[in-house]
């Protein structure tokens, strides 16, 4: 590069300041980022990421009077079903068509989309 007031010169070499150079091959880039991902120690215990006191059981449910051990509160009735090895027919699985029609504590329901309450839950396939 040419300076009309200055009649020198610069080499791309001679641009930027020179610092220290070492005789170490590592790079320092993240050097300020070390402990960037250490444990705060103020925030206390680790906690589990989990559930805190874990998942609702609710060992009240019956397929066509087999009790069925594990059922989770919530959990849908065709899950629940497929556990006890009961066929239920579906199509949609959205609860449009009623092909998975059952009948659950008496009433009718879309297997697709009800889901197993917190206290009894007798099922019964049509």
């Amino acid at each position: 590069w040419h300076n009309n007031t200055d009649t020198f010169l610069r080499s791309p070499h001679n641009l930027y300041p020179t610092t220290l150079h070492s005789d170490s091959t590592t790079l320092n880039i993240f050097g300020g980022l070390k402990d960037a991902f250490a444990n705060d120690d103020s925030l206390g215990k680790a906690k589990n990421a989990g559930l805190t006191s874990g998942p609702r059981y609710n060992d009240k449910v019956t397929v066509n009077g087999k009790s069925v051990p594990n059922v989770v509160v919530d959990q849908k009735i065709s899950q629940v079903c497929n556990a006890a090895r009961v066929k239920v027919p579906y199509n949609c699985q959205n609860g449009e068509c009623g092909t998975c029609t059952i009948k659950m504590n008496g009433k009718k329901v879309r297997a697709c989309v009800s889901k197993v309450p917190a206290g009894k839950c007798d099922i019964q396939t049509l």
